[in-house]
């Protein structure tokens, strides 16, 4: 990834230049730059957007997917790429990499101080935090629904502690909240001033994400799907949460045309323990990459899930055209209009397979719901949003320049 732009590159050898004089220039700081995960995907695509726009931006992080001679990225600590963050074993590799990153990066900023900064999470101060989701309401979630595991997760205690410390404590000139639910859980949990909190949505890459048929009959023959199947798609971990009981119990209700696939990592041994009735008619085909090659193969994306802040997953559906099915929850309630490009459902595998049925028995209305949720799609565009981001880093670079003008020359004061 390259930027091509006539403006001045984010450049740490000249600290002390008068900034009124400067270009606008960005950093984003995330432990992992690359197209996988919510966090990640959403820097990268920003990364690109603002090329495009040409806005000159770095991006610090210790792991990155771009090509290695990639200009506008920086590696921090980059032995630790070698520590597993993903699969069995990312637990213990996220607790030794994500506060060592945090640290690491944090001072590295100092560097960049006549830039505005934009931290995912991973760095305790900064210009601009993007609030992707409040752990501490995750976790309220995840006792009202009776999970325990995840106080077997050390991780919780280093994000509780830095949430209070970054968040709580105001470190930010504003906050990015991904969806108006995030905004109010910052306003409740945390105090932050609504004249601080500014909600601007992810988007979706609609180039990458699309209708595509070949994709679609493609994708079945891979995993054994019947090419006349009606096909369910849900996409996520943590089974528990994202409500893959209800998607279960609604194919038992539902017709033998009926399939689903499921993608994500999760305890597959008790789903599948679930499905045995359902004579091969539910796929897991565990963790997937390239899902812009599955989605379209699928009639309906369903997520029962209780809680999420803006959900990537049903917005790439719609990208591929697929209706969506979800609980009104987090951001998906911003975006979801029923007979439109979707339904809403309940977590009750009986409200969810009376939607659907009455879905499919309407082919015509079925494609309907297609093209709304393509033409969704199409009015979260990365470059739209990344304008928005753009209006955001302006405001609070002037905010910079004059803080700098009033305390005379030399850089604001980052940390």
């Amino acid at each position: 990834m390259r930027i091509a732009s006539n403006r001045r590159r984010v450049s740490a050898a000249s600290p002390n230049v008068e900034t009124s004089s400067m270009p606008l220039e960005i950093v984003q700081i995330i432990q992992e730059f690359s197209t996988v995960g919510g966090a990640e995907n959403v820097s990268w695509e920003l990364a690109r957007a603002f090329e495009r726009l040409g806005i000159s931006n770095l991006v610090l992080t210790s792991r990155s997917a771009a090509a290695p001679d990639a200009k506008n990225v920086r590696l921090v600590i980059p032995f630790t790429s070698s520590i597993p963050t993903r699969g069995p074993l990312r637990y213990i590799g996220r607790l030794l990499v994500v506060p060592l990153f945090t640290f690491v990066a944090t001072f590295t900023l100092r560097h960049y101080r006549n830039a505005v900064a934009i931290s995912h999470g991973d760095t305790l101060a900064g210009d601009i935090l993007v609030v992707h989701a409040v752990n501490i309401e995750n976790l309220h979630e995840k006792r009202r629904a009776g999970e325990w595991m995840w106080r077997f997760n050390p991780l919780h205690l280093w994000v509780s502690l830095r949430d209070h410390f970054m968040i709580g404590g105001l470190r930010y000139r504003r906050y990015v909240a991904v969806s108006p639910r995030v905004a109010g859980e910052l306003k409740h949990h945390y105090n932050v001033p609504a004249d601080r909190i500014q909600v601007i949505p992810n988007g979706i890459d609609v180039e990458r994400f699309k209708p595509d048929q070949a994709a679609r009959r493609t994708a079945r023959a891979r995993f054994g799907i019947p090419p006349d199947a009606q096909l369910l798609l849900f996409v996520g971990h943590e089974f528990d949460r994202k409500g893959l009981a209800h998607i279960i119990g609604a194919m038992e209700r539902l017709g033998p045309e009926y399939w689903l696939l499921v993608v994500g990592a999760g305890d597959e041994g008790r789903y599948k323990r679930m499905v045995s009735q359902l004579r091969g008619r539910v796929v897991f085909a565990g963790e997937q990459r390239g899902l812009e090659s599955i989605y379209p193969a699928a009639d309906a994306f369903v997520l029962p899930t209780a809680y999420e802040t803006f959900s990537l997953v049903c917005m790439e559906a719609m990208a591929c055209a697929v209706p969506v099915f979800a609980t009104r929850v987090g951001g998906i309630e911003d975006y979801l209009v029923d007979g439109h490009n979707g339904f809403s459902i309940e977590r009750d595998p009986n409200d969810v397979a009376a939607k659907l049925a009455q879905a499919f028995q309407d082919k015509e209305g079925l494609k309907q719901l297609a093209k709304g949720a393509y033409e969704t799609a199409l009015g979260y565009r990365w470059d739209a949003i990344a304008t928005q981001y753009v209006a955001l880093v302006e405001q609070v670079d002037r905010e910079k320049k004059a803080s700098t003008r009033s305390t005379g020359p030399g850089m604001v004061k980052v940390v």
